[in-house]
């Protein structure tokens, strides 16, 4: 491939050698280093390829071998360029091409995250234009071992995460935690083992009555039906070490590992106003478009200033050569509506259903979070211009986190 490569960009001749003493001609050939290749016969004669170089060389060699020779087809980058000499334009315009396509193919202009749940992508771009990552850097500057590294360790709810280059495309792909067949959370096992090793300890994230302890690694410090507190210690990583007569002679750390439910208050209030305000749409509605090239936008002609108050909606596409060869190009069309704002009074039967319905879906997301209502102490009052939900949720929950004991949280002497 590479001799291939180096013949066309020097230029060879396809010749067809006609006479008598053919072997007589190769053997002269050879003798002085003329390289000939796909020697193939034709029609009574040989044809066969010899660079640009070496077709001037043969003149002598025909001469004393008594044969002839014919230029069947002439092949390469000089006779590209002496073909279409009379348009250097179009040939310098071909090769900025070339040039521009490949400094495109030096960079990323397109990064993709598939896989992650607990995350968005907003929040994960966030963190990799911290690390200077964004559309637009060089490929070279990605080390993808250690990007996929860096977002294992930044994002603890991530058990595996892989970063791959294709084309002007960075690809990262995320698996976060899952279920293993003992049932236990395969995700936070292997987060764990990426934490902080100063972490040994485990404290109470939220104040709260302990319910139920249940540690597997670790010695605890607290029973069940103790008060405690925002970082109070309640499993220690320290174990002490004895000696036959009971005394401790030794401390053994480890990562703390335990199960424990305290039950928490959380206080809850919400606001419903009698007097609201809703939109409403007129039917009207405009579109605009525009090209976006790197940073630099295109807006073509439209406006939407015709409209007091409007809704805007875009979808951005962006060009692209091939599924993994992106272009830093970009299609944006905006479509606004136009609406009203219009007043109206709700009832007070109105405020409490929407109370009612904000509270469920409070609940919902603290259940997500793995929490049980223990007790639900929340009343919905009518005023004179609102109604209100006030009171305390009392839950059952895993209010824990990791904490370095040498941070005073609680110590054994």
């Amino acid at each position: 491939m590479e001799q291939r490569f180096i013949d066309f960009f020097h230029g060879y001749v396809r010749i067809r050698i006609q006479g008598t003493f053919y072997d007589r001609f190769l053997n002269i050939c050879a003798f002085n280093e003329i390289r000939l290749w796909n020697i193939v016969p034709a029609d009574g004669a040989y044809e066969a390829c010899v660079s640009k170089k070496d077709f001037f060389r043969l003149r002598e060699i025909v001469r004393k071998s008594h044969t002839r020779i014919q230029i069947i087809k002439r092949i390469g980058f000089p006779f590209f360029v002496h073909q279409y000499r009379a348009r250097g334009a179009c040939l310098c315009g071909a090769f900025a091409a070339v040039l521009f396509m490949a400094w495109l193919s030096a960079h990323i202009w397109k990064i993709s995250i598939e896989g992650n749940q607990s995350q968005t992508d907003d929040v994960i771009f966030e963190y990799l234009e911290q690390e200077g990552i964004s559309h637009g850097i060089w490929k070279n500057q990605v080390d993808t071992r250690i990007l996929s590294d860096q977002l294992r360790n930044y994002f603890t709810q991530f058990s595996w995460v892989s970063a791959e280059l294709s084309g002007t495309r960075l690809v990262i792909y995320v698996k976060e935690g899952v279920l293993s067949a003992d049932g236990e959370d395969a995700g936070e096992e292997e987060s764990a083992a990426d934490t902080d090793e100063s972490l040994t300890g485990i404290a109470a994230s939220k104040a709260g009555a302990v319910v139920s302890v249940f540690v597997r690694k670790g010695l605890s410090t607290v029973s069940v039906g103790d008060s405690v507190e925002e970082g109070d210690l309640l499993v220690s990583g320290q174990i002490p070490v004895y000696n036959d007569d009971g005394e401790i002679i030794a401390w053994q750390e480890v990562p703390a590992d335990a199960d424990i439910i305290l039950r928490t208050k959380t206080l809850y209030h919400d606001e419903v106003a009698y007097e609201a305000e809703q939109k409403s749409y007129t039917g009207r509605s405009k579109e605009r478009c525009s090209i976006r090239i790197c940073q630099t936008t295109f807006a073509l002609p439209g406006s939407f200033s015709s409209f007091s108050l409007c809704e805007v909606t875009g979808v951005i596409t962006q060009m692209k050569l091939s599924d993994n060869y992106y272009l830093p190009i970009y299609f944006c069309k905006y479509t606004a509506l136009e609406y009203e704002i219009l007043k109206y009074i709700r009832t007070e039967e109105q405020a409490r259903e929407i109370l009612e319905d904000n509270l469920s879906i409070f609940i919902e997301k603290l259940q997500e979070k793995g929490a049980q209502i223990f007790q639900n102490n929340v009343t919905i009052d009518a005023y004179e211009k609102a109604a209100a939900a006030n009171g305390v949720l009392i839950t059952d929950e895993s209010a824990i986190r990791r904490v370095a004991e040498s941070d005073g949280t609680s110590s054994f002497d």
